[in-house]
């Protein structure tokens, strides 16, 4: 493709906006950048007593709150990496995670402010890298928040220097 004239963004309705950009040829892409979406909690719900459930998950903007500094740096860098990927990537802040995508989720974010790790879940298949205990996880039939098969542990700028490819994999899959 080649560049296009620069992005502008339209409402088309009152819960959505769409950014378009026109291209030689008379192509024109529409990429959909809003939508009407159920409230997210604001606080965790306590159980109903005697249920014996536990407690609802911290929220990622608690934990983001709550990290440590040394790990607020390393997520900033994940995250900086990730958006200069390319033009087309944005972050999207959801009640357990931060996402990344393109058209479609690529990389998904979370923070384990306990354990003084970032958890990244991306789209690559597990089966065509070789697994490194401590450092990826084959997730495709565990649950999880987030996108793809793949858990990257982050806890040191050398994990994430490691991580480089598999993010950009990801993306490139996108």
């Amino acid at each position: 493709m080649q560049a296009g004239l620069p992005y502008r963004r339209t409402s088309v309705s009152n819960s959505r906006a769409i950014r378009y950009r026109r291209f030689e040829g008379d192509l024109l892409l529409l990429e959909q950048l809003t939508s009407a979406s159920a409230k997210q909690p604001n606080a965790p719900v306590a159980p109903a007593a005697g249920s014996g459930a536990k407690p609802n998950y911290k929220t990622i903007s608690e934990h983001l709150a709550e990290a440590p500094q040394e790990l607020l740096d390393l997520y900033h860098l994940i995250s900086d990496f990730l958006l200069a990927l390319g033009d087309d990537v944005e972050a999207k802040t959801t009640a357990y995670y931060i996402a990344f995508r393109r058209i479609k989720n690529f990389a998904s974010v979370e923070l384990r402010n306990q354990a003084r790790k970032l958890l990244v879940y991306v789209k690559v298949d597990p089966a065509s890298i070789q697994l490194e205990e401590g450092f990826t996880r084959n997730v495709k039939s565990i649950g999880h928040f987030g996108t793809g098969d793949l858990e990257i542990t982050i806890t040191t700028l050398a994990d994430f220097e490691k991580a480089k490819p598999l993010l950009e994999s990801s993306y490139n899959a996108s």
